[in-house]
C-alpha cells in the first residue's frame, strides 16, 4: 500500500514550490502580504500552510548578470 502524505510533507512541498518561483511571482506574492487578497486565500490554505510558508525571506539564488552590480 502507498504511504498517504501527512500534512509536513504538503508543507515541505509547498515550500518547495514557492521557494522555485521565479522572481517575478514571487514579488506579486510578497506585494500581497497584509492586504485582503491574501487574507482570503489564507482562509482556504488555513494557518497550517501559510505558517509553515517562509514567504518574507529571500532566495538562496542571487542573480548573477549585469543588473546586479
Amino acid at each position: 500500500m502507498a504511504k498517504q502524505p501527512t500534512l509536513a510533507d504538503y508543507q515541505k512541498t509547498v515550500q518547495q514550490r514557492f521557494d522555485n518561483l521565479n522572481e517575478e511571482d514571487r514579488m506579486l506574492l510578497q506585494d500581497l502580504i497584509g492586504t485582503p487578497t491574501i487574507r482570503a486565500i489564507g482562509r482556504v490554505l488555513g494557518s497550517e500552510i501559510l505558517s509553515y510558508i517562509d514567504i518574507e525571506s529571500p532566495r538562496t539564488s542571487r542573480r548573477r548578470g549585469l543588473a546586479a552590480r
